[in-house]
């Protein structure tokens, strides 16, 4: 079971217009539904996830928000669009049924507003890559851990923070091969052997500090780097 959440938290998530909007009452509602079986996970997170569209131009309320979070949550769930707005307005079916309609009279209304903006915003957000959200955190960690690389008293730190870089900021696979059209094989083995030994050297360094040796002393160690004239398919050889 998730922890609940909590009042202080919930006032940090959201965006700085709506923060004097969150009250207890609103965070007991939001745990309550969170408990849910069936659909209480993915609506705690996207009650989470998704609170960015409250920041936008469009002035919807927390009780708004909520809903269509709600309702969102339930059709991730496998509900039918029908049955998620029966759930999430069930005074609405009452009151269609006080005037002797029956269940089917609600389907129009239901698709109604699957398709208004608050709906469609939640679910545009769930679209974006998770990593996508989080790229300004990415860039605040490198940022920090670049700082330490060249900043740190410690020289395990900075040796730590320099081979951490190199692994984060070493490019993909794919953006390798793509970078890598036009070259012969022979360019290619040389590059891939150089960005070998650039991570091998960073690792070795490591072990060097952890060992006892001075960062100056590492420093000294001489490093040949190898220069490789890439070969252009369709390019005759002078």
């Amino acid at each position: 079971m998730s922890k609940e959440l909590s009042l202080e938290y919930l006032v940090e998530v959201v965006p700085k217009t709506y923060k004097k909007l969150v009250n207890q009452d609103t965070v007991d509602e939001i745990n309550s539904l969170a408990s849910d079986p069936d659909y209480g996970v993915e609506f705690r997170e996207s009650m989470l996830t998704y609170s960015g569209i409250l920041g936008g131009t469009e002035r919807w309320s927390m009780t708004q928000y909520m809903d269509a979070v709600k309702y969102y949550s339930l059709t991730v769930a496998n509900s039918s669009q029908t049955d998620a707005y029966i759930k999430v307005f069930p005074d609405r079916l009452q009151s269609r049924l006080d005037r002797g309609e029956d269940r089917s009279n609600i389907a129009g209304e239901a698709s109604r507003y699957n398709k208004t903006d608050i709906v469609n915003k939640i679910r545009q957000q769930a679209l974006v890559p998770f990593h996508l959200y989080n790229q300004g955190t990415l860039q605040q960690a490198i940022d920090t851990a670049q700082h330490l690389m060249l900043h740190a008293r410690s020289d395990k730190v900075r040796g730590d923070m320099a081979l951490g870089l190199i692994k984060e900021l070493r490019p993909p696979e794919s953006q390798q091969i793509d970078l890598q059209i036009g070259l012969d094989d022979k360019a290619l083995d040389a590059q891939n052997k150089q960005t070998e030994q650039l991570i091998s050297i960073a690792e070795n360094q490591r072990r060097l500090l952890e060992a006892g040796m001075s960062i100056d002393d590492i420093q000294k160690i001489h490093v040949t780097k190898t220069y490789v004239d890439a070969e252009i398919e369709g390019e005759d050889d002078d």
